[in-house]
């Protein structure tokens, strides 16, 4: 949920573990998070934690698209594109074996979650491929922590009203809260030397 490319910024995994309830307080660590990020903010406190793209669009309560996890899960997302691009033909010959099921891992345990009512006798062929890649994409992303989005909101919350919160995150770009949680890690001398009114110095 949390990445960053920038240097000496402390780093959060991007994709929440899929074994993290095997901590009975993890959602209130999230919490924790959301009061000691909005805390932050009320104080001018740079935290250096930046957001990973897909769970800022969460918050503020947009859409999860193909695009959006493209850097978040090449593997996936390479996937999902390859067989869209597939022909229409060879999709509607079966050749993937593909029904509206997803594998999930927890714990080391595997276990099958269906994506939609009778998930597993629906076929994937060329006229549903797109809504099975959004439906797989909804359970990776959106689904399966949208407990931990919720837990966040609450902990933001108690300085934001929850009602205020979509257009709180609305209203910035995912760059705009980096800079706002993080700074900059890049310092141009020369351009701070332009913009500097010098006052009693020679």
């Amino acid at each position: 949920m949390f990445s960053t490319k920038c240097r000496n910024i402390s780093h959060l995994p991007s994709v929440l573990a899929a074994a993290s309830e095997v901590n009975l307080l993890h959602l209130e660590y999230f919490w924790f998070f959301g009061r000691m990020t909005v805390l932050a903010l009320a104080y001018d406190v740079q935290i250096r934690v930046v957001f990973d793209r897909i769970f800022f669009l969460q918050l503020a309560g947009k859409g999860v698209l193909l695009e959006d996890i493209r850097d978040a899960d090449p593997f996936l997302y390479h996937g999902c594109k390859e067989v869209l691009n597939m022909d229409a033909k060879t999709k509607d010959q079966d050749v993937l074996g593909l029904t509206f099921v997803c594998e999930v891992e927890s714990l080391g345990l595997r276990r099958e979650i269906e994506l939609c009512r009778n998930g597993k006798d629906t076929v994937v062929d060329n006229k549903n491929m797109e809504t099975y890649v959004n439906l797989l994409i909804q359970h990776h992303y959106v689904t399966s922590i949208v407990d931990h989005v919720t837990y966040f909101l609450e902990g933001f919350s108690d300085v934001i009203t929850m009602s205020r919160l979509p257009s709180f995150f609305r209203c910035l770009s995912l760059e705009d809260f980096k800079l706002m949680l993080g700074g900059r890690s890049d310092i141009f001398v020369e351009d701070w030397k332009a913009h500097t009114d010098y006052h009693g110095y020679e």
